[in-house]
């Protein structure tokens, strides 16, 4: 996507179907492809989505191998 090769909605879509919500290091973006799906319904903006799925892709090249919320609780 940040080659210019998917739409924002593209990844998400690419994303989730694959590995669903089960893959912690892309749950945000299947999170949002969630949101894509309901746009529709509760008066969202794609632009928005769009936004929060570019940065969201930032943050992943930047530091491929952090969540972006820590899965587990340190015991």
């Amino acid at each position: 996507m940040l080659a210019g090769e998917l739409t924002p909605r593209g990844l998400t879509s690419r994303l989730h179907q694959r590995y669903g919500h089960e893959l912690p290091l892309t749950e945000r973006l299947a999170e949002l492809d969630d949101e894509y799906d309901v746009l529709d319904y509760d008066n969202g903006s794609a632009d928005q989505v769009d936004a929060e799925v570019t940065a969201e892709a930032h943050r992943l090249a930047a530091h491929p191998h952090v969540p972006a919320e820590p899965t587990d609780t340190p015991s």
